[in-house]
């Protein structure tokens, strides 16, 4: 089943670059191995033209997000750099193979490429190969991750929750990526929640499919009017993600927004928590990123390489089993406590406040519910090397994670966005 945060092909224009002296068998190559390719991991509809682009004007740039360049052959730097100069900010990745001087094209003009696109080389044509085809979906999801991230509209009700003293995002870092902010009372907000009707089919969903530790009084009825009132405000104002503080209007509702993160998330709204739009960036930089929904959460405990993952947020799809309680702190609302899978590989990220450095490592997942007391309810205990830096270099608390080893495509992001990468090893 395809995700919603996967790749959109249409959005992304393709257009390989050879000189005029070039070989036609060359490019039937490229456009084949890109056909198979794509098809392969999953990606297939893209827009290929079967033909060589000599000309800048001749490339195909209108009507898509982002671009994804092959340089057939050598003597195509002034083609590639013209394409990007005309592109009007696009991201973009510029690639190199292995044949006819297509890598030192790559090396001559990838000192240009401050911000906005990324050099990559795909060390082999044949469709069958597996580092061929791990690089190149890398690169694309990379590309798309960043697509999402420049000229986004992202949502934030109410204040930063005032405990973030540190995690607000900096005005030139949201200016640099185009970021806009859209600010949304919370008081306003709540007037939408409480009109708002609670899914019926969706509250026997949640009750039924996992185990009733405890239930607080009205619900899930009450989390879920907030989930249909942010899915309605998705609708309306189309922003990328939202960030509910909703510290500011549980007293209004009665109810806390934790249920929505853990549906909509799996629905294709990035949802992340407390205000905090620097950890929401994250998270929408490592879904994209991976195509599938993070996991937005505090470093409750670091001991060593050993990493602790605490909070009441989890999508339900990272998890193999649930249990439904009462909110830990406020002692209403609906909390879901999400099992997830031990032995998982997992990628855990984080942008620092001014938006200029995405700290990331991946480790195993050793523990997919410890049974750690006073903590929040979904809880991962992950064996990552190097996790101290966390501690006595942070960046900020709320990290994000889902499964799978995706530092490649958040390297190739960040290259695009003109952000540092921070290895975490």
């Amino acid at each position: 089943m395809a995700s919603p945060y996967d790749p959109d092909l249409n959005n992304i224009c393709f257009n390989i670059l050879a000189s005029e002296l070039h070989s036609p068998v060359l490019i039937a190559r490229i456009s084949s191995f890109l056909e198979k390719a794509l098809s392969k991991i999953g990606f297939g509809g893209a827009r290929v033209g079967p033909y060589a682009v000599t000309d800048p004007a001749e490339a195909e740039t209108e009507g898509c997000r982002a671009l994804y360049i092959i340089l057939a052959t050598g003597g195509t730097e002034h083609v590639a750099r013209d394409i990007i100069m005309a592109s009007k900010g696009k991201p973009a990745i510029i690639a190199a193979q292995p044949y006819a001087n297509s890598l030192p094209s790559l090396l001559e003009i990838s000192p240009l490429l401050e911000s906005r696109a990324a050099p990559v080389y795909i060390p082999s044509l044949n469709p069958s190969d597996k580092k061929a085809l791990a690089r190149l979906e890398a690169s694309i999801r990379g590309l798309w991750a960043a697509s999402n991230i420049l000229g986004s509209r992202i949502a934030l009700i109410g204040m930063p929750s005032p405990w973030l003293v540190f995690s607000k995002a900096r005005d030139d870092g949201l200016s640099r990526l185009s970021i806009r902010l859209i600010k949304i009372d919370p008081i306003e907000f709540s007037k939408e929640v409480l009109k708002a009707k609670p899914p019926r089919e969706m509250a026997n969903k949640v009750i039924s499919g996992g185990e009733i530790v405890e239930l607080a009084e009205g619900e899930p009825e009450k989390s879920l009017r907030i989930y249909s009132a942010l899915k309605e405000l998705s609708r309306k104002l189309g922003f990328k993600a939202v960030s509910p503080a909703c510290w500011w209007f549980y007293k209004e509702t009665g109810a806390n927004a934790c249920l929505a993160h853990t549906l909509l998330n799996d629905e294709g709204v990035v949802v992340g928590c407390e205000g905090d739009i620097p950890a929401t960036i994250s998270m929408t930089l490592l879904t994209y990123a991976s195509g599938q929904p993070a996991f937005f959460a505090n470093p409750a405990q670091i001991e060593g390489d050993n990493l602790l993952l605490a909070h009441c947020t989890a999508p339900l799809s990272l998890g193999k089993s649930y249990k439904i309680r009462k909110h830990f702190i406020t002692g209403g609302s609906v909390t879901l406590t999400v099992e997830f899978k031990e032995g998982e590989k997992v990628t855990v990220a984080r942008l620092d406040p001014s938006l200029s450095v995405l700290r990331a490592g991946v480790g195993t997942i050793v523990d997919g519910s410890p049974d750690i007391e006073f903590q929040c309810e979904s809880r991962m205990l992950i064996k990552m090397p190097g996790a101290e830096v966390i501690l006595e270099e942070s960046i900020g608390n709320h990290y994000v994670a889902t499964y799978g080893d995706h530092l490649e495509a958040l390297k190739i992001a960040s290259r695009i966005l003109g952000v540092d990468f921070e290895p975490i090893s």
